[in-house]
């Protein structure tokens, strides 16, 4: 560690002097007006400089990282922690911001935009790793004892960084400058977009706040709602804009965020109108979602079962009729293809694979309780239909509702009934698949018998 710092310290020092050199035309003389190649050169000076202290300041967020000896000792004899590893990286983080606006004011003098847009985005990504550590320096303008502005000081780090990318593209005029630049700036500000959507979100609409949600939904104002959707809107645009593979999933995740933040509010809006709305943008993006997904299954087998699981809790709350809980249960059977995997090589269940595998198994338990409660309610309306018709004693018997969900059911308890059987004879419970090689659930096959019974 001591070796690798001091290698840092001697690139940084060496840059400097290059930089105080060529500033000062070579002989600590009053500054000159640098020559367009001097000029990038300076620039690029300035942007190494930055990118060394913008890679230590997230090296020294990483588990793995050890304090230097003189530090470590401090500490010990201390007895506590002067200081986190998080402050460390945001006084990087500082010093490589001052570097990279120094290097963004000469290529804004040469009027170089590829190098100025590179480093709007080294500068989005210094604010993005401040909003993750959200650490308030020592003498900064943030007041730290202000509960309010402390929430909202990774929101504020967000914002700055969504500027510095509006800003690149605005010095770059049109897509047609540069292409390539143009589209990996779009791309890193429909993220940054996203990230900033989802923690307002989440900051707003908060599942751990001891208040219902039901009330945080009621106090939302249309200013802090369009806070909230404008940059998700605004970064589905763009991702499917693109029109990259990578993008098109990336558009999918937006809309999930999309439709995981209108299935929250539709319940607490104050007339008709503004349900139905918030409604309709909620089945929307569930439904964009649901159909990438649905497409492209592999990879993303955890996502798709969670956001199906989601998109059929809208269904029923929507309404307890039929075709409301039929739908329900569609998006449930939807998820079968999560459940089979093909064949794997010997080599393939690797520590991940193997976690991926014990989340899936967790997934179809959820699956299979989601199931069983969706197909009682809907035998219990089966039921109450054929009770009313029998009491009319109307018609030929043939117009009787058939027993298609009552059978379903009775596949699902025979399926219960197997699992609790082969559960209670197997010596390693931790197995969740029957061979490795070709990974199938169980649940697989109920979800298919099941889903040729709903046809």
């Amino acid at each position: 560690d001591s070796a690798k710092k001091n290698e840092s310290d001697d690139s940084v020092d060496g840059l400097k002097k290059n930089i105080l050199s060529m500033s000062t035309g070579g002989n600590g003389a009053a500054p000159v007006v640098a020559a367009p190649l001097l000029r990038q050169r300076l620039g690029d000076a300035c942007n190494e400089i930055g990118q060394i202290l913008l890679s230590e300041s997230r090296g020294v967020l990483l588990p793995q990282f050890s304090p230097p000896n003189d530090i470590r000792l401090m500490m010990a004899n201390s007895g506590k922690s002067i200081f986190g590893m998080s402050h460390v990286s945001a006084i990087m983080l500082a010093s490589a911001q001052f570097w990279f606006l120094d290097g963004l004011a000469r290529f804004t003098e040469g009027k170089d935009l590829r190098n100025l847009a590179l480093l709007r985005c080294n500068l989005c990504q210094c604010c993005k790793i401040r909003a993750n550590t959200n650490v308030i320096l020592p003498g900064s303008s943030e007041d730290p004892s202000s509960l309010g502005k402390k929430k909202s000081n990774s929101e504020s780090y967000l914002q700055e960084a969504v500027d510095h990318l509006v800003a690149a593209h605005d010095a770059m005029g049109q897509r047609d400058a540069d292409p390539v630049t143009w589209d990996m700036v779009s791309e890193e500000l429909a993220a940054t977009l996203l990230v900033l959507g989802v923690r307002r979100r989440q900051s707003t609409l908060s599942s751990s706040s001891p208040e219902p949600l039901i009330l945080q939904a009621m106090r939302l104002t249309p200013g802090a709602e369009k806070a909230i959707v404008e940059p998700m809107e605004r970064s589905c645009a763009i991702y499917e804009s693109l029109g990259t593979p990578k993008a098109s999933h990336q558009a999918a995740a937006a809309h999930y965020q999309l439709a995981l933040y209108f299935s929250k509010v539709w319940t607490c809006q104050r007339d008709e109108a503004r349900t139905r709305e918030k409604l309709a943008a909620a089945f929307e993006h569930y439904g964009a979602a649901h159909r990438y997904f649905f497409r492209h299954v592999r990879g993303n087998e955890a996502t798709f079962v969670v956001l199906s699981l989601d998109f059929s809790n809208l269904y029923s709350a929507v309404s307890g009729e039929e075709e409301c809980l039929s739908k329900a249960l569609q998006c449930c059977l939807d998820t079968r293809a999560a459940f089979s995997f093909p064949a794997l090589p010997d080599n393939a269940m690797a520590p991940a694979l193997s976690a991926t595998m014990e989340q899936i198994a967790t997934l179809s338990e959820s699956i299979e309780a989601r199931v069983s409660k969706l197909l009682l309610s809907l035998v219990k309306i089966e039921k109450g239909k054929k009770s009313n018709l029998k009491a009319a004693a109307t018609g030929p018997k043939s117009l009787l509702p058939s027993d298609k969900y009552t059978n379903m059911y009775r596949k699902v308890l025979g399926y219960k009934m197997m699992s609790r059987n082969k559960q209670s004879n197997e010596q390693d419970e931790g197995n969740r698949w029957e061979d490795p090689s070709s990974p199938t659930f169980p649940i697989f096959e109920l979800l298919e018998t099941l889903s040729e019974g709903l046809a």
